[in-house]
C-alpha cells in the first residue's frame, strides 16, 4: 500500500504554487542532472546523482531528462542552499504534471545524493523512492559499478 501511495504522490500533478519560480524554458540539457535555462543560468537538479559520462547508464539517464524537459516550460524549487561548488543552482525541477527528480530517482534514472543529506528538504521523499526502484532493479540499480555518493 505505501508504494502504490508514493506513486501516486510522484505520477499526480504538480501545479505551480507560490514556492516555485517560472515557467523557464529549458534550452538544454548537459547530462543526466543538469540543464540550462532561457535565463542562461544552469540548474543542477537537487537532492539527485546521475552516472557521468563513461558509465553505467550515462546515456539513458541523459536522454530521459532530455524527453521530460528539452525545450519545455518548467518551474524551479529552490532547496536549503541556493548553489554548488560549481556555480549552478540547486533546484528540484517541475513541469505542469511531474516532479522531475522524484521521477527520476524512482524509475532508475538517478540515485540519492547521500552525501549532501543534511542540505537536501526532500531527502526521506527521495529516498523511499530510491528504495523502490533498487528493489525493482531499474536502471542504474542494473549496473555492476555505483555512483559515487
Amino acid at each position: 500500500m505505501k508504494i502504490y501511495l508514493l506513486l501516486l504522490l510522484v505520477l499526480t500533478s504538480c501545479t505551480p504554487s507560490s514556492e516555485l519560480d517560472g515557467p523557464f524554458l529549458v534550452i538544454d540539457v548537459i547530462d543526466g542532472d543538469t540543464l540550462k535555462i532561457d535565463s542562461l543560468e544552469k540548474i543542477r537538479l537537487s537532492g539527485i546523482n546521475t552516472p557521468e559520462k563513461k558509465e553505467c547508464h550515462y546515456q539513458e539517464s541523459k536522454e530521459k531528462l532530455n524527453e521530460l524537459v528539452s525545450n519545455k516550460s518548467i518551474y524551479l524549487e529552490k532547496d536549503y542552499t541556493n548553489k554548488g561548488r560549481y556555480g549552478r543552482l540547486l533546484r528540484y525541477v517541475h513541469t505542469k504534471d511531474q516532479d522531475i527528480n522524484k521521477f527520476l530517482v524512482l524509475n532508475g534514472y538517478a540515485k540519492v545524493y547521500d552525501k549532501y543529506a543534511y542540505d537536501t528538504k526532500k531527502y526521506k521523499e527521495l529516498k523511499e523512492l530510491e528504495h523502490i526502484a533498487r528493489l525493482q532493479k531499474l536502471g542504474v540499480w542494473t549496473c555492476k559499478e555505483t555512483i559515487i555518493n
